[in-house]
């Protein structure tokens, strides 16, 4: 009954959409027929301001046509991850894929193009997900469109697009916005249903741990992947070397640092409510909680890394993705290349920051404000209004500490006092000459944090090397 009522709905949103454009076209024509042009002009500009956009909007739905996107996994060069997406599908009780594709985005999806069925598999998620987790992910997926789903799916896909198109209409006219919030509420509970059951398709495949583990990490591993372009993988973009990109993120995570990150960045999204009624996904304490009561079998689960399913991937399929080039190398070969520039172009972000907020551009300058408890002036206003106080401070702690570690090693190496090593833990350790390895985020992190610890800090770093304090 629900999934009809959703069906109905939509069907009303063209109806509505034709009937908006058609039905103030007519009246303008009318207008104009019996000689009221001023009237006629004013309702044309009408039915083209509103009866326009829903007709374009419809038209978009109707004719949505994605295109396959990313590098191809085909099934003779990758037999091992077809085995398993061959299997996950007969659990999902659907038929499997005909084409999966590598591509960047931390997610996974399943979806149809004139009859094509089309498995995206996320770089982020090969490389920071498990063997046994991949397959939770990948069976959830595969679940969609099993139980004759396969249809209604397709249906949904391109309902997302006009709804979309539409709420983006909302000051122009607000009775599409609220019948697509409308739509989205009748077709939430059925889509719902359809989660829990692709829920459950995970669980059969690989066992509530593995479900539940994946559950908890895909978000978390999605932030920890776009940290892990802008601080990492810019360097061997900067540098024209391609070292292991996967094995990488796989060292990046598995960092103590990280690791505790990672395990925060999970509670806290366990606790997050969906963030728009678009959402068809129920909270994720709602769907773990869920997950403890199905039966699962107690096969182990298989720890080893998502990549090693990708035999045949080389290390130029995942760069290309990246947009990474040049010959292979290591990451500690990398560092040297384009650590000492990327130290450099933050450190003159700090004093483009000092000069801007009128603090000053030296380091002494940077630490004389800080020991004057003058951190925000530093970084700004946020841009963000619904931040707290402790939120904008924290936030102005890490960019701050980041900062002002690039600019103690940027002097240092710029001096030969210290080369730059690669560190998982936080981009970079400074090398003295006498072999003593210096962490410059954790040097300055008192400084930043506490403004009595700025006389201490600084008698650290002029200790190491540091002029000019």
């Amino acid at each position: 009954m629900r999934a009809a009522l959703a069906l109905v709905m939509l069907a009303g949103f063209f109806v509505l959409a034709v009937a908006l454009a058609g039905g103030l076209t007519a009246i303008a024509i009318w207008r104009f027929a019996i000689g009221d042009a001023e009237s006629g002009a004013w309702m044309l500009v009408v039915a083209v301001a509103i009866g326009g956009p829903a007709l374009w909007a419809t038209v978009r739905a109707i004719f949505a046509r994605p295109e396959p996107s990313g590098f191809p996994l085909a099934r003779d060069t990758h037999p091992d991850l077809w085995r398993h997406v061959d299997e996950l599908a007969v659990v999902a009780g659907t038929r499997a894929p005909d084409d999966i594709r590598l591509v960047d985005g931390a997610n996974a999806s399943v979806w149809e193009r004139r009859g094509v069925r089309y498995l995206e598999l996320g770089l982020p998620l090969v490389a920071g997900l498990s063997v046994g987790q991949l397959r939770s992910v990948l069976a959830h997926e595969l679940g969609h469109y099993g139980g004759g789903h396969t249809q209604l799916s397709a249906m949904t896909y391109r309902a997302k697009i006009a709804l979309q198109l539409s709420v983006s209409q909302d000051r122009v006219f607000g009775l599409l916005s609220a019948w697509a919030h409308l739509y989205a509420l009748v077709a939430a509970s059925e889509s719902r249903d359809h989660e829990r059951f692709a829920d459950e398709v995970a669980v059969a495949a690989a066992g509530r741990d593995a479900a539940r583990r994946a559950l908890l990490r895909i978000g978390p591993v999605g932030e920890a992947w776009a940290d892990y372009l802008t601080s990492y993988v810019s360097l061997a973009v900067m540098a024209e070397r391609t070292p292991p990109l996967l094995e990488g993120f796989r060292s990046y995570l598995n960092h103590p640092r990280r690791v505790h990150e990672l395990r925060r960045l999970e509670n806290v999204l366990a606790e997050l409510e969906p963030i728009s009624v678009f959402d068809s996904h129920p909270p994720i304490r709602d769907r773990v909680a869920a997950m403890a009561l199905l039966t699962s079998s107690d096969a182990p689960i298989d720890e080893q890394p998502g990549w090693t399913l990708l035999t045949g991937v080389s290390a130029s399929a995942a760069a290309r993705l990246l947009g990474v080039s040049g010959p292979l190398t290591t990451w500690e070969e990398v560092v040297p290349l384009s650590g000492p520039a990327q130290v450099r172009r933050y450190a003159e972000a700090l004093r483009h920051a000092g000069r801007v907020s009128k603090v000053g551009s030296s380091l002494s300058d940077v630490l004389a404000a800080l020991e004057r408890g003058e951190l925000l002036r530093l970084t700004g206003r946020p841009v963000d209004a619904s931040l707290t106080d402790e939120q904008v401070r924290e936030a102005a702690v890490d960019t701050v500490t980041e900062l002002l570690g690039c600019a103690v090693a940027d002097q240092l190496v710029t001096a030969n006092r210290a080369v730059l090593e690669l560190n998982w833990g936080g981009l970079f350790v400074l090398r003295l000459p006498d072999g003593a390895a210096v962490y410059p985020d954790d040097l300055v992190a008192p400084a930043v944090r506490d403004a009595n610890q700025v006389p201490e800090v600084r008698v650290r770093l002029q200790a190491i090397g540091v002029d000019g304090l």
